[in-house]
């Protein structure tokens, strides 16, 4: 579904990736890990198509469509909790807002209302608003704030609108940066079990091990300009990378006793033309 090939990216001389590749299949639980700095949230942008890479590319299948969450998010707009939602269609957000305006009584005339009923219907709204709401109240809201204008909640709060949004949306792959940052417990468990049977892929940044461990099937390390991937979860990780790390001591100790012996042997003959 997404296949990066032989990527290159520099920032201000850094090299950030050198010549990666990735493949993310249907179905695929990725966790993205490495230091702050590595360069997690900059292949977030690469394959958003924000920034461009140097070099390589990232294509993907036709048709799919793609979510991102990011780390802080904020909404300027008037719209309501639910509304935000339901934004993952503009047409069918603005649809609904027409509709909720005519039938308080302040809306458009019966020929606009009759446009937005089609619109609203066309979009798949009717089974759209209960499934938001579902998320919504999953993700601790209560039905009292689906009607709240967005822009007077909390930071965390609005955060957690737009994960009911892509949620909602359901894309082909989902993005994660960090989407566990303004949850509580209760809403992290109702949120994990979801993604358990999410039907698309996700491609998740996080610290929280506990949440890798329950949802990934494998984890993707930035370290040193390139990505290794490692089956498994969390634990499998750890585990898989400490052995990795004495298989490479040991290789490299071999190493270094071959080049003693090979300089210990050029010196003794040097004085040989043979």
């Amino acid at each position: 579904m997404l296949t990066v090939s032989q990527l290159s990216k520099s920032f201000s001389g850094r090299i950030l990736f050198d010549d990666v590749s990735l493949q993310v299949n249907r179905g695929d639980r990725i966790g993205l890990v490495g230091p702050n700095g590595a360069g997690k949230s900059t292949l977030f942008s690469l394959i958003l198509g924000e920034v461009s890479p140097d070099s390589g590319q990232i294509v993907f299948e036709k048709s799919a469509t793609i979510g991102f969450l990011p780390q802080e998010t904020a909404t300027t707009q008037h719209e309501t909790v639910l509304e935000l939602t339901l934004a993952a269609t503009p047409e069918l957000a603005a649809a609904q807002k027409v509709i909720k305006q005519h039938e308080s009584g302040n809306g458009s005339d019966d020929a606009g209302y009759n446009r937005a009923l089609h619109i609203f219907d066309q979009h798949g709204g009717w089974q759209l608003e209960p499934k938001a709401k579902r998320v919504l109240a999953g993700l601790a809201f209560r039905e009292s704030d689906f009607d709240r204008p967005a822009r007077t909640m909390s930071g965390g709060w609005i955060m957690r609108a737009h994960l009911a949004r892509l949620l909602v949306m359901e894309p082909d792959l989902l993005l994660l940066d960090e989407p566990t940052n303004h949850l509580d417990l209760e809403s992290l468990q109702w949120f994990q079990e979801f993604l358990k049977s999410y039907p698309g892929a996700i491609v998740m940044i996080s610290h929280d091990r506990e949440f890798l461990n329950q949802l990934v099937g494998s984890i993707v390390e930035i370290a040193h300009a390139k990505l290794v991937r490692y089956r498994g979860n969390w634990d499998n990780y750890v585990d898989e990378k400490a052995a990795r790390e004495v298989q490479q001591l040991s290789a490299y100790k071999n190493q270094q006793k071959e080049i003693a012996s090979l300089q210990l042997f050029a010196d003794r003959f040097r004085a040989k033309a043979s």
